[in-house]
């Protein structure tokens, strides 16, 4: 557990169980750890929300 939170430090969060939801565009819930919002980028692999790369080629 004491890896958890340096990984917040480099945007690496893990969901705290019970908070994930659809909100029609993706997976969003709250960091287990540092307890800020998160969006889930693919499996396994979530970031804070406002991080998320664009899309260029639309």
């Amino acid at each position: 557990m004491a890896l958890s939170i340096p990984l917040c430090l480099f945007n690496r969060h893990r969901p705290k169980h019970g908070t994930v939801a659809w909100d029609g565009r993706g997976y969003v819930g709250t960091c287990r750890h540092c307890g800020t919002d998160i969006i889930r980028q693919r499996r396994r692999l979530w970031r804070r929300i406002g991080t998320e790369p664009t899309n260029l080629s639309d």
